[in-house]
């Protein structure tokens, strides 16, 4: 796998301990990017036309959806990210699970990312994108109190509550009106960044469109709590999510706010609401599933600063009563501290507690192909013939058969899991291009990187690709028409987002 996606090292993480000022530095680049766009952009449109909302005359869904993505590109290159493909998966399954019952699926495509970050944390950007920290998840105990958060920001979305704060600066000039939304966008994901973005550009009398009002907040949680219902979550596990950021907040040693509470104010009449909104919906059975246990352990072996500490802290609390939590930590652990034979121990004891699991299986298959040097295909053919629609695994497939060098196999594998997903991983792309790559397909290797490209909103990367691969082609053959109309289609798609 290509570096700038696989799990963060030991030395990576010492690199990000510092990750707060590295997200100010980060969002004070993005927020340049975000004014150039603003006035490039929305320049061109002075006159942009009413959609039926004060919102759409303010900031219509295109450019929505261009803001977001060109955010999200510099989220990509700058921030912190957590670049594993099973936590993506899960927490990417969990969102979109949120969005299908919002009723809002067909309409709007939602990314879900996790930041590598221990504040307690979580953000919506325009374009259907929302940032979770890994602080917020190791608060969160159930699956349906991340789940009440995540509602939550899907509704920010769905409401379009950032074309509205938009609306609200009243788009006075171009900068300003840029500097508005770039403010409300990066005071979400730093406030502090957020207020230094404000001091450079933005008049007092515009510093209420900075937060979301109130009444956003409220709607949200109205909006929430009905997704968590139509998704068969408990509904009143969004008061209890306040809970322990009320509690969290009270422990603090800082006397500052956490970072989540600054931008979504919880006051007793908001908690209240929730609560009684949330009486209101059916009363659901929590059935404990492991992911949400697996998923949290596997964060926090990512994402630790200090694997001894946090080994520690699972030893005692296996010594106290074995679960499946602090068994899967413990055997990660040792994996990656290729202290094998105990790992194989903390996973057999594993077996005891749930059925056979995707995680448990790949950590097994991954402890497999350190001890022997031409990995053994068969654990991982089985998992692909029982969820084929897991990228993870065909990740891992890939990864090995590329390492034994049987890449007509890996190009077959990389094309079925492709060809059978209507919403692939764009990961698998360049999976793709590397084997056609090795394979002396070089056009091949371009069409798939654009496809990659693509599937990242970065179009200009993706017509690039394209035409290099036009370069490799025969003159009038098939593969030229083809590639031609990928192009055209491309560059439209293009035009219709400046």
């Amino acid at each position: 796998m290509h570096p700038e996606y696989s799990s963060q090292t030991p030395r990576t993480r010492a690199r990000r301990r510092s990750s707060g000022a590295r997200l100010q530095r980060a969002t004070g680049i993005i927020f340049g990017v975000l004014l150039a766009l603003g006035v490039s952009s929305i320049g061109a449109q002075q006159n942009l036309p009413s959609m039926g909302e004060p919102a759409d005359s303010a900031l219509s869904p295109i450019e929505e959806q261009q803001l977001g993505a060109q955010f999200m590109r510099q989220i990509r290159a700058q921030l912190p990210l957590i670049r594993d493909v099973q936590l993506t998966e899960y927490i990417q399954s969990l969102g979109s699970k949120l969005v299908a019952a919002s009723g809002k699926g067909e309409s709007l495509d939602f990314t879900f990312f996790i930041i590598d970050d221990p504040q307690i944390n979580a953000f919506a950007i325009p374009g259907g994108y929302v940032g979770i920290n890994s602080g917020l998840v190791a608060v969160m105990e159930q699956e349906e109190q991340l789940a009440s958060v995540v509602a939550h920001e899907v509704a920010h979305v769905t409401q379009r509550h950032h074309a509205r704060a938009f609306a609200t600066g009243n788009r006075a000039t171009l900068s300003t009106a840029a500097a508005v939304l770039a403010a409300i966008i990066i005071g979400q994901a730093s406030p502090h960044a957020g207020q230094a973005a404000l001091a450079a550009g933005l008049a007092a009398s515009q510093q209420s469109a900075i937060n979301f009002t109130r009444s956003n907040e409220i709607e949200a949680d109205r909006i929430g709590i009905e997704i968590l219902a139509n998704a068969r979550y408990d509904a009143r596990a969004m008061a209890e999510s306040f809970a322990i950021l009320r509690r969290k907040n009270s422990l603090n040693t800082s006397n500052l706010q956490l970072e989540y509470l600054r931008t979504h104010p919880l006051d007793n009449n908001r908690i209240a609401e929730a609560t009684d909104r949330a009486d209101s919906q059916p009363r659901r059975e929590r059935l404990n599933s492991p992911d949400y246990d697996l998923f949290r352990a596997r964060l926090a072996v990512l994402s630790a600063n200090d694997s001894g500490e946090l080994m520690r802290t699972y030893l005692a609390r296996h010594q106290t009563s074995p679960d499946i939590s602090s068994c899967y930590a413990l055997a990660l652990i040792n994996q990656r501290a290729n202290r094998l034979d105990q790992a194989k121990a903390y996973l057999q004891e594993l077996d005891t507690l749930i059925k056979a699991h995707p995680m448990v299986e790949l950590l097994r298959a991954d402890i497999a192909g350190m001890e022997q040097q031409r990995g053994d295909d068969s654990i991982l053919a089985a998992l692909s013939e029982l969820y084929p629609e897991r990228y993870s695994i065909v990740e891992k497939r890939l990864e090995q058969l590329i390492q034994d060098r049987r890449l007509g196999l890996a190009m077959q594998i990389a094309n079925e899991y492709l060809r059978s997903n209507s919403n692939p991983d764009p990961l698998a792309w360049r999976q793709l291009a590397s084997i056609q790559e090795r394979l002396d397909d070089q056009a091949g290797s371009h069409e798939s990187l654009a496809r990659y490209f693509q599937a990242l909103d970065e179009l200009e990367r993706a017509t690039s690709q394209l035409e290099l691969a036009l370069q490799q082609v025969a003159p009038e053959s098939q593969d030229q028409l083809r590639l031609e109309a990928s192009l055209k289609e491309l560059r439209a798609q293009a035009t219709r987002l400046r």
